[in-house]
């Protein structure tokens, strides 16, 4: 058993002074004592900071209540050099943690959490006292390995707080809130295992009896008494009459939600829809909105399943009567596993799946603002962050249906539904769905509006190799012409101010790495080998037929090898890799896409395996087998990698034009 030190007064006076907020920190907070229910005033100043010079700065708060860790918002705005905000606390808030950001994106640039040492306040209630809570969120927050902390709070050069000082705060929290232990029966678990080894048994079989003994135990916490009977003390006849008992006594409860949810997966065909059907009577998915619980991961997996069956079985009255019961997050992952699916992945008509994927966006447009990507990703994003994030997939998708409608023949449809958006946001999103408004406006005889949604195309890098096309032969019907060549023109639709940044994001991509020479067989004939690159740039793009972003990534490869075809410097390889040499197959694709002068080499075994054939895309992209990968070659090294394919065939073209054109430009 681990021996807990003694704590002295000195050790004592630090806690003590710990538990307050540092006096240099960049944040100060009025009331300095944060009280329960009131408001706090926030004046956050930057300088010295990681976020200082920054034009935008959001903040994130992070609350403890009812043992519980919640995540918000705070909007602040600028006075001078300090950026100012409040935030109204929960009623039975014990904690509070704030972190600071260049964005309100879900991935900033950069962020400030006080280097590492956190924007902490311990809450008091109105008489003086700490609120329940306050205790136990100081401990379990400085020591992140426990899991109960603030999820990616820290930066990962924080360093924990010791065994002793956990085990201090626990002490204080039991103490004085004793009688709200059965809040928090995971997290003592977690800390008398760390502390005190398989001696913790003992008293965490004392603490769950006691809670047992009490008056109105919950589902909650007869759910954590079974696990910690099942896994911990490994008592499984005593755990299975806890599970009993839950099912006895909340028979509509969490438990027999999710037991009745999983048993509905092995069922088929009738039987499985009409189980679905009472459990969706017995168990109402409205119900879990109110009070979300990780369970609900049962609703989720069941209409999905569901929904897709549905859609599978061409039962789209079935799918429609469902759609109303879900949530955003729901209808989004059912979406792309369905309607998206078909229109980029099967020959099935677009005709007969058009109005149910309408049905999809009309929901979607009532959901979008449900904060479902919130509560169901635990807490990862704000509810700001969730909006954003909402809205970002109800672009996509409308983007996605405007390209359905469009093959359907409907046109208006396709221009009513993209003119939902935002005409700054509307060309941002899916280049098929930017081809389908442009065509669709073509049709309906609106061929000004066509061209001026053309050049927001281009200015958003979203444009398929068909608008690429009809937009060069806009520019050659202008009497006059806006540049001297139709490339100097489409560059000069961008700022150069959105150039740079993007080019900013392409040199942290740019290394200066030797390869391993080789030689390849071509899917033309003959080899090729490395050595015969002298001083030309080499793009190379590794793929193969299996691979789905592979092969979506190919159209915005041949709008860059377009570019190139003059240019007898710059050389494009399609290394095919990980895959067998299927030239039939090469073909067909290469014949059905109208792809030219894309050479395809075949990749080699070197490894003796079978089927391997990876050795060139080994020594150039070591420790990992994703793919698509491009890689830029001059004088004989590595200049540039990039893995994966965004989605945009022209944002793939201009990515090669601006690295190629950067390498030629190097002194």
């Amino acid at each position: 058993m681990k021996r807990i030190v003694c704590i002295s007064i000195v050790y004592l006076l630090v806690i003590a002074t710990a538990f307050g907020q540092q006096k240099d920190s960049r944040l100060e907070v009025e009331p300095q004592k944060p009280v329960a229910g009131c408001v706090i005033n926030l004046a956050y100043n930057p300088k010295g900071g990681p976020l200082e010079g920054k034009h935008d700065i959001v903040g994130i708060v992070y609350t403890y209540d009812c043992y519980k860790w919640t995540i918000g918002d705070v909007v602040l705005k600028r006075e001078g050099d300090i950026w100012k905000g409040t935030y109204t606390l929960p009623e039975n808030c014990g904690f509070v943690a704030f972190k600071f950001q260049s964005t309100l994106t879900i991935k900033p640039d950069t962020t400030d959490n006080n280097d590492d040492q956190g924007f902490f306040y311990s809450v008091r209630k109105h008489a003086g006292n700490f609120m329940p809570g306050t205790h136990l969120a100081w401990g379990i927050t400085r020591m992140p390995s426990l899991g109960f902390g603030i999820p990616s709070y820290f930066n990962g050069s924080y360093k924990e707080i010791s065994d002793e000082a956990i085990y201090f705060r626990l002490q204080k929290e039991t103490s004085n809130y004793g009688a709200y232990g059965k809040h928090y029966i995971g997290v003592l678990r977690a800390i008398m295992k760390r502390i005190q080894g398989e001696h913790y048994l003992d008293n965490v079989k004392r603490f769950i009896e006691a809670v047992q003994g009490q008056p109105q135990v919950s589902e909650d916490e007869y759910i954590l008494i079974s696990d910690v009977y099942r896994k911990d003390l490994k008592d499984k006849i005593k755990a299975d009459s806890i599970d009993r008992l839950i099912l006895n006594r909340f028979p509509f409860g969490k438990t027999a939600c999710r037991v009745q949810g999983l048993a509905i997966n092995s069922l088929q065909g009738e039987e499985r829809a009409n189980a679905f059907d009472k459990f969706r009577k017995d168990f109402p998915v409205t119900e879990w909105y109110k009070n979300p619980y990780p369970q609900g991961f049962v609703y989720r997996n069941l209409y999905s399943c569901m929904g897709a069956d549905y859609y599978k079985n061409g039962e789209y009255e079935k799918l429609a009567e469902v759609l109303p019961e879900m949530n955003m997050v729901m209808l989004c992952n059912l979406f792309h596993k369905t309607a998206e699916y078909s229109i980029r992945k099967l020959p099935t008509p677009a005709k007969t799946y058009v109005d149910i994927t309408k049905k999809f966006i009309d929901q979607m447009l009532l959901k979008v603002n449900d904060n479902s990507y919130s509560y169901m990703q635990d807490n990862k994003y704000t509810p700001m962050q969730a909006g954003i994030f909402a809205r970002l997939n109800l672009r996509y998708n409308i983007a996605v249906y405007a390209q359905i409608a469009g093959k359907a023949g409907r046109y208006k449809d396709v221009v009513n539904v993209m003119e939902l958006l935002d005409e700054k946001e509307r060309y941002r999103s899916y280049p098929h769905g930017n081809e389908a408004y442009i065509e669709s406006l073509e049709k309906l005889g609106q061929k000004k509006r066509a061209a001026s949604a053309m050049i927001e195309c281009a200015k958003a890098s979203k444009m398929t190799p068909h608008i690429y096309k009809k937009l060069e032969a806009y520019y050659g019907s202008l009497r006059k012409k806006p540049a001297t060549t139709f490339e100097e023109w489409l560059t000069s639709l961008k700022s150069e101010e959105e150039v740079e940044k993007i080019k900013e994001k392409l040199r942290a991509k740019m290394v200066n790495e030797p390869y391993e020479p080789f030689v390849l067989e071509s899917h033309n004939g003959g080899i090729v080998n490395s050595k015969d690159f002298g001083n030309d740039i080499v793009v190379i793009d590794f793929w193969a037929l299996w691979c789905g972003p592979c092969i979506a990534a190919l159209d915005g490869m041949q709008m860059a090898v377009n570019h190139y075809k003059e240019d007898s410097n710059v050389k494009f390889y399609f290394i095919m890799t990980q895959d067998l040499p299927k030239k039939d197959k090469i073909n067909a694709l290469w014949k059905r896409s109208n792809f030219e002068n894309m050479e395809v080499l075949y990749d080699v075994d070197q490894t003796g395996k079978k089927n391997s054939r990876n050795a060139v895309y080994k020594s150039m992209f070591a420790g990992t087998s994703g793919i698509p990968q491009k890689a830029i070659l001059k004088n004989g090294r590595i200049r540039y990698r990039s893995e994966g394919y965004a989605g945009s065939p022209s944002a793939l073209m201009d990515e090669i034009i601006y690295v190629v054109e950067m390498l030629r430009n190097e002194k």
